[in-house]
């Protein structure tokens, strides 16, 4: 209801082009046959845990440091860089604004030359679940990304990997 709104113009905000992107996009679910209740995910630039089935070796374990500390590193990014209290990422602030939920970072995502160089290969899943859409806009419009909304993973992950400071 709310992005219907915003997207009409009848949102009481100036949105500079994002409330036709918007339209546009409920216009799409809507041929798709997706109704305004109905959750979805959207899976952006930016896997689970790399199983070895045993002892590693040091290059495993290198490479095992290294997706734990970028993977961290991405969730404090999302989570905690700000500029004027919303996110430092255009695209997690594009979502967060648009009431999505932060569920999932996602290593070796996106392997191609391309992933390597713009994200270090790594997705994240943003998630609409369209009953809370509407409460978590207002949450981080009024409060920036003190109310992120994020899976407790997510969080976790941001925590355990320290202070941006």
């Amino acid at each position: 209801r709310l992005a219907r709104q915003r997207a009409s113009g009848g949102g009481g905000e100036d949105l500079s082009g994002e409330g036709a992107a918007l339209n546009g996009l409920l216009q799409a679910l809507s041929a798709a046959g997706l109704d305004e209740t109905a959750p979805f995910s959207e899976l952006g630039p930016l896997h689970g845990p790399i199983s070895t089935g045993g002892v590693q070796s040091p290059e495993q374990e290198r490479a095992d440091a290294v997706r734990r500390s970028l993977v961290g590193l991405c969730a404090r990014y999302l989570c905690r860089a700000t500029q004027r209290q919303r996110a430092l990422d255009p695209v997690a602030g594009f979502h967060m604004r648009n009431g999505a939920a932060l569920i999932a970072i996602h290593w070796a995502a996106n392997p191609s030359s391309y992933g390597l160089e713009e994200s270090a290969s790594i997705m994240v899943n943003y998630h609409y679940d369209m009953p809370e859409v509407e409460a978590r806009h207002s949450a981080y419009v009024a409060k920036g990304v003190t109310e992120l909304a994020a899976s407790p993973e997510v969080w976790r992950l941001a925590h355990a990997s320290g202070s941006l400071t």
